[in-house]
């Protein structure tokens, strides 16, 4: 009789689950990851909202809604990255590496380059202070600013985040941008800055629409009460904005007439940046 031989199909095998546990342990560990990035983030973007007086944990732990043991804790490895940094024994602030990062952005930023003698040229001309911004979700920050010989009156400065619903910058930025960016802005009129803040959809559309029209944007002391400014998109090859320049001026210098004005001057100082960035069209 021939040996009977064993069916090597029917071996006992069972697939081994560790894979499935990596896989799941890859992601539970990406997203702990991009969490712990988040609120080290947000921890950045309130000391930014802060003075040089800095805050202290307590006034960051309850502005963030955090533990104050979790904001101590992110603080210490902000402090030992050179991204936060003491102010005497209780306070915070950014820290210098916050500020070497930020100066290699501009150092290497083409827009920037190709606008600073077309922002200088503006500000002598009309006497106030220019801005240039980039959009950033449904806010632009500012990547430059100029002084005019005049004084401004507000506060403003590099690195600077504004509503775009409501400033010259933003809405002549979301006038040249994607249905899409505009949809997702619309959330932002259920909060006003100001009396005069646009909060109804019909009326920011009607107001882009003006501005496809006109070529340039006038936020008539929408975000800050007694400043008014006029803005214009810079476009790239595709016709989206891509950032925006602006003139701004307390409200008995920037009236409407002034206004009005200075927008066709600041749309073709626009209009020549946007030729360097491809755009062949008209505004």
């Amino acid at each position: 009789m021939r040996p009977r031989l064993e069916n090597k199909t029917q071996t006992n095998f069972q697939p081994i689950p560790s894979a499935r546990i990596d896989v799941g342990q890859a992601k539970s560990s990406r997203s702990t990851f991009l969490t712990t990035v988040a609120k080290a983030l947000s921890i950045l973007d309130r000391l930014a909202a802060y003075s040089e007086a800095g805050a202290s944990l307590m006034e960051l732990s309850a502005s963030l809604k955090m533990p104050k043991s979790s904001t101590h804790r992110y603080l210490a490895t902000l402090l030992d990255l050179r991204l936060a940094e003491r102010v005497g024994d209780e306070r915070f602030r950014l820290g210098t590496k916050v500020i070497e990062l930020a100066g290699s952005f501009l150092a290497s930023s083409e827009l920037q380059k190709d606008s600073e003698a077309i922002l200088n040229e503006i500000a002598e001309v009309s006497g106030e202070t220019t801005h240039l911004a980039v959009p950033s979700g449904t806010e632009v920050v500012y990547i430059a600013k100029v002084e005019g010989r005049h004084t401004l009156g507000m506060f403003s400065h590099i690195g600077a985040r504004l509503p775009m619903h409501c400033t010259a910058l933003g809405k002549s930025i979301l006038a040249f941008s994607s249905p899409d960016r505009i949809q997702d802005v619309l959330p932002e009129l259920s909060k006003p800055r100001t009396p005069n803040t646009i909060t109804s959809e019909k009326a920011l559309r009607d107001e882009l629409d003006l501005i496809r029209l006109q070529g340039f944007a006038i936020d008539n002391e929408e975000n800050e009460l007694g400043i008014r400014c006029t803005g214009a998109p810079i476009l790239d090859y595709t016709g989206k904005a891509i950032a925006a320049m602006s003139i701004s001026g307390p409200r008995d210098r920037m009236d409407q007439a002034r206004c009005l004005e200075l927008g066709p001057l600041l749309r073709e100082a626009a209009l020549r940046i946007s030729r360097r960035k491809g755009f062949t069209g008209k505004i």
